[in-house]
């Protein structure tokens, strides 16, 4: 009997040239990652050291990346061999920089626009944990107006539409409704929904995830929520993960990821507990991006819950553990699937 990575490799080898039309939007911005190698303790207690004695330098590893949340999702999904298109505001510069970002992975950049405000974030990556520093430029109000009909066109065609960022973009419930709405009234393709972290909306954050609730959640216009542990009990609105798990899965399928374990619920059915693969990670920035291409990927491919499931932990762990930050080819991802070890649950 074969194993469940085993078929999953299988799946992979026998898949045609995707034919297939993803849309996602609306983040990139530039990451400076800094990486420091110990717990954040110890860089509270250096930090306070250096300002006590009234500035100067600490001297840590930093590098200047491609990110946010669309962006590093559609970065897998090209790298995976799908046809993906990115929809987003930068500047002239975040277009140049777009470009050298995206050269060699045949990336369509014709929807990005160049009248924006370049957005950026300092990702500073402890021991377990990252803090993000964030400037979203543009993104804090890209609303349904920022749209042109070229967009809304691409969007009616396509097989998947993601929406990410949700907690960063002021616009984000009216977003995400406007282009939900447009894929269901097509009633073709699916939607993908990543919030990512209600924290930027601050003052009135509960307020505001209610209101996203009704609107998008409760209305039917998501098909598929990403969410990891803390996310899950935020919008699932309980403090306890099981009561907000059933909240959710009432009116969206949950696809929830978490360092140890991917599952889904939706309704009355769930998956069991797909394991993590047992790695050493080099950062921890952006796993829940390529985690999501993966997750697409096994949606759109028509993969089983639990082999999408293992798919998406594997295109995931690959990224955090390759040491020139590359996501993953299919090729990369049979090597990798036949090799790296589950981790226990």
């Amino acid at each position: 009997m074969k194993t469940m990575k085993e078929e999953l490799i299988e799946k992979l080898t026998g898949i045609p040239p995707a034919e297939l039309k993803i849309v996602v939007m609306p983040h990139f911005c530039i990451d400076s990652s800094v990486q420091y190698e110990d717990d954040y303790r110890s860089f509270i207690r250096k930090f306070n050291s250096v300002a006590c004695r009234g500035g100067g330098n600490i001297i840590i590893k930093q590098s200047l990346l491609r990110g946010g949340k669309a962006a590093n999702c559609v970065s897998a999904l090209l790298s995976l061999g799908v046809r993906t298109y990115l929809i987003t505001r930068t500047d002239d510069i975040g277009y140049k920089l777009l470009e050298y970002f995206f050269e060699g992975k045949n990336a369509d950049l014709s929807y990005v626009s160049k009248d924006g405000k370049l957005a950026s974030t300092t990702a500073i990556e402890l021991r377990g944990i990252n803090v993000m520093l964030s400037d979203p430029g543009s993104l804090s109000q890209f609303g349904p107006e920022c749209l042109t009909d070229k967009e809304e066109k691409l969007i009616r065609e396509a097989d998947l539409v993601c929406v990410s960022d949700w907690g960063l973009n002021k616009r984000g419930t009216e977003l995400a409704e406007y282009v939900f709405g447009i894929v269901k009234e097509e009633k073709k393709g699916k939607t993908f929904f990543d919030p990512g972290d209600p924290s930027p909306k601050e003052k009135n954050i509960e307020e505001e995830i209610e209101r996203m609730v009704s609107r998008i959640l409760s209305a039917g216009l998501v098909d598929i929520i990403s969410v990891n542990d803390d996310e899950l009990k935020r919008y699932g609105k309980k403090d306890n993960p099981g009561m907000a798990i059933n909240h959710l899965r009432q009116v969206v399928r949950v696809d929830l990821h978490t360092e140890s374990y991917a599952t889904t619920f939706y309704k009355d059915k769930e998956t069991g507990k797909m394991p993590a693969f047992n790695i050493q990670p080099k950062r921890l920035t952006g796993a829940g991006d390529a985690w999501n291409a993966g997750d697409i990927f096994g949606e759109i491919i028509g993969l089983s819950d639990d082999l999408r499931l293992v798919l998406a932990n594997a295109v995931a762990a690959y990224y955090i553990q390759d040491p020139e930050r590359k996501h993953p080819t299919r090729q990369d991802l049979m090597k990798f699937l036949a090799e790296a070890p589950f981790k226990s649950i």
